[in-house]
């Protein structure tokens, strides 16, 4: 393998649009407010912040920790949660915010164990819905962008916990794969 680039795949003016649309898309759905979003850490962190922001009537925010790599690039295929929501979901209007479904799994899984505790309503938000090694089926209620493949990082979104500091998304691309 040889040496890894970053390619920009969306700008920062595209991301801030596109974010702003989901919150536009949020507050018109519940005009009432008292919307929960919860944030799945660490990706989703920018994300969450941008798009609380975008949102034009009251809502709450918590984070959970959940994960299934393992320090790995592909799922382990089992979900560890290391940190819970805090506050009640139930009879809730409730927003689970990912920053990108790749295998499915964390979403799917962490979705059922929210709807245990009987929310009102359960979306689910990403910023990029990866499609390319879906192992579990998501419906994505919010979408930010939609990809096939490629390893992503920025705005949140890292490589062995680097690069969550862009403002951009990148794909990372092998400066020799052209070469043979």
């Amino acid at each position: 393998m040889g040496h890894l680039t970053k390619k920009v795949l969306f700008d920062e003016r595209a991301i801030a649009a596109r974010v702003a649309e989901i919150g536009r898309e949020i507050s018109t759905k519940y005009p009432e407010g008292n919307v929960l979003l919860i944030g799945i850490l660490k990706g989703a962190f920018m994300f969450m912040a941008d798009l609380v922001r975008s949102i034009s009537v009251s809502c709450q925010v918590d984070f959970v920790r959940i994960s299934s790599y393992k320090d790995a690039t592909v799922s382990s295929g089992k979900l560890d949660i290391l940190l819970d929501v805090g506050m009640s979901v139930e009879n809730r209007n409730v927003i689970l915010v990912d920053d990108i479904v790749d295998s499915g799994l964390t979403l799917s899984e962490y979705k059922k164990k929210l709807l245990e505790r009987k929310p009102r309503t359960l979306e689910l938000a990403a910023l990029v819905n990866k499609t390319g090694r879906r192992e579990k089926h998501v419906d994505l209620d919010y979408c930010g962008f939609k990809i096939e493949e490629g390893f992503i990082v920025g705005y949140g979104l890292d490589c062995d916990e680097q690069d969550r500091c862009h403002g951009s998304l990148y794909v990372l691309e092998d400066d020799d794969s052209t070469n043979g």
